[in-house]
């Protein structure tokens, strides 16, 4: 079990990349233009590519033992990921990324803290009521999942209820497989004798991991802020005869409502199309039709972009290969050291003979 909570933080430091569970231009098609299934699929997906999440869930798990407990607690954490996702994603409230992940990362190293009892043994005072604080965790991991949520979804979108809907039933299958696999592994290790050397080392596991996550995700934040001096830009993602973009600026300002013209450079047709609050805008065309598309703010920034649409997104390409992600190695360390605890777990004649006599 050390083992693999030092493959974890090997990983940590090696694969930030990784591990920031940006949504990818096919999460972005997905929601733009996929069916039930793969929104469900991009939100189960996120989940499972989480860490942080995952890591918070892993403490929340480790001292659990009986069914009724497990459920209480990941229904609190449930409940609040849930109510902030939704409502959070429907209303348009979000902050960035970066910082709302760097306080889940808090998360996972509170919880660490906590189950190490490190509030009495070195704070002197009692750690706060647990069921109450995991449900207020899960209030800030849902905001961060809507904060994700927000980058691939258009604020107009007709179907924005829907899709906000579906991709949380995706995250929560995620949840749950995750949950499943965790048991599976905690349950047979904890079985060990061994078992309260490994859970500190487990635990202390944790508050580094979150300690290393929040040093990313701060960083991460600095260097989007260092980045962010230029002006207006656009980036674009097509797939076959759709396309949809966001505009952006430094300060964030001067989106909402902003004009954004699309012309098209054989016929040289314009037409001119407003984006939502957040900068984000959709338009259909003509299949190997080029595109120039530009926008401008009342500060007088200009941005402009070219696009040829035709090209199908990544989504469609059948690739030669399979591509495993990460988390499926994850899940099957995990399955094969219950194995290894399996075997380590002491008979009944071992019981025996460490029993006191009389």
């Amino acid at each position: 079990m050390t083992r693999i909570i030092k493959l974890l933080l090997i990983t940590l430091l090696t694969a930030p990349g990784a591990l920031a569970h940006d949504m990818t231009d096919i999460a972005r098609e997905r929601m733009a233009s996929g069916g039930y299934l793969e929104v469900m699929w991009t939100g189960a997906e996120h989940m499972l590519s989480g860490y942080d999440h995952l890591l918070f869930l892993l403490g929340v798990m480790f001292f659990l033992t009986r069914l009724i407990d497990i459920l209480k607690f990941v229904t609190a954490f449930t409940l609040g990921h849930t109510l902030t996702l939704i409502f959070a994603t429907y209303a348009g409230i979000t902050a960035n990324h970066y910082l709302i992940d760097a306080v889940i990362a808090v998360t996972v190293m509170y919880k660490g803290f906590e189950n190490i009892n490190g509030f009495e043994r070195w704070l002197g005072f009692r750690a706060p009521n647990l069921l109450l604080m995991v449900f207020a965790f899960g209030l800030i991991h849902g905001f961060g999942l809507s904060a994700r949520l927000q980058e691939v979804t258009l604020a107009d979108d007709p179907a924005l209820l829907g899709k906000i809907l579906l991709f949380n039933v995706g995250v929560e299958v995620g949840q749950i497989v995750a949950l499943l696999i965790m048991a599976v592994a905690i349950r047979a290790w904890q079985q060990v004798l061994v078992w309260p050397r490994i859970s500190a080392w487990c635990n202390a596991g944790l508050i580094i991991a979150g300690a290393i996550l929040l040093v990313l995700q701060l960083s991460g934040y600095a260097r989007e802020q260092a980045a962010n001096s230029g002006d207006l830009s656009i980036t674009v993602f097509s797939d076959i005869e759709q396309a949809m973009g966001v505009v952006s600026h430094p300060d964030d300002g001067g989106l909402e409502q902003l004009s954004v013209q699309v012309i098209a450079l054989s016929s040289g047709q314009t037409q001119t199309i407003n984006s939502d609050a957040d900068g984000w805008f959709n338009f259909s065309g003509a299949v190997g039709e080029q595109y120039r598309i530009s926008a401008s703010n009342a500060q007088g920034d200009r941005a402009t972009t070219e696009l040829t649409l035709g090209q199908a997104a990544d989504a469609h390409q059948h690739e030669e290969g399979i591509h495993v992600p990460f988390y499926v190695f994850i899940a099957l360390l995990l399955l094969l050291s219950s194995l290894l605890a399996r075997r380590l777990r002491p008979t009944a004649s071992h019981s025996a003979e460490s029993a006191p006599l009389g």
